[in-house]
């Protein structure tokens, strides 16, 4: 190896990179089994000022119609909907409405009873509004029942979809009570903990609870299938 460039063209040949995995963001029920829809944001960042991009969402950007790639479905057990006439919040912002398109897609074909609520955020409502056109056809035939948006670079103050959750918290209780499911999804940090911890002060403060009743209430959400 004669130079750093070098070096790092031939750890690039001899690294295993890891799969990349992507939610499913279409339904068997509404778009068959001969096509699969996924929600890819590009990845770009710096590196010595130089422009990169992600390895899977890059090369993604560039894949041809008519070209193949080899992938499989890793199946996700505990994140899959309820019975029909069972209710759903939906949290999920940027990327994060993929699994949520389907599960409106799949309720939707098989007329589904239960209610279906979403929260969604991005940055900006002009070019960051995901699906934008299916969600309020959704909303128009009653297959979506309430939609709740944040867009947090549109106004001087950061509005994200937990402060949505905290407009909406006597709702959002009661749906908990009824028996809604809730399913979050997107970044990890700091999205999912802050929407945790949302949830938490919601149950507390609307239940009536202390601290420990509410974490041990969505404990048992969780372990019922009801937090996701």
């Amino acid at each position: 190896v004669k130079n750093a460039d070098e070096f790092k063209e031939v750890i690039s040949v001899l690294t295993t990179q890891a799969p990349r995995l992507y939610s499913v963001s279409s339904s068997l029920e509404a778009h068959g089994s001969t096509e699969i829809h996924i929600t890819v944001a590009k990845s770009e960042f710096f590196i010595d000022d130089r422009k990169q991009n992600g390895l899977c969402s890059g090369f993604l950007s560039d894949f041809k119609e008519g070209e193949n790639i080899e992938f499989y479905i890793q199946e996700a057990k505990h994140f899959k909907l309820p019975k029909h006439d069972k209710d759903i919040i939906m949290i999920g912002p940027g990327t994060g409405i993929a699994p949520f398109r389907s599960f409106l897609w799949e309720r939707d074909a098989v007329g589904a009873e239960g209610r279906n609520w979403l929260f969604f955020g991005d940055r900006n409502f002009r070019s960051d509004f995901l699906y934008q056109s299916e969600i309020l056809d959704f909303m128009k035939t009653g297959t979506l029942t309430q939609l709740d948006i944040a867009f947090s670079r549109d106004s001087a103050q950061k509005i994200y979809v937990q402060h949505k959750l905290e407009q909406k918290a006597q709702e959002l209780f009661q749906w908990l009570e009824g028996g809604a499911a809730v399913y979050v999804c997107g970044t990890k940090d700091p999205m999912s903990k802050d929407v945790e911890e949302t949830l938490l002060r919601i149950i507390q403060k609307q239940g009536n609870k202390s601290k420990e009743e509410a974490g041990l209430y969505l404990e048992e959400m969780e372990l019922g299938g009801r937090y996701a």
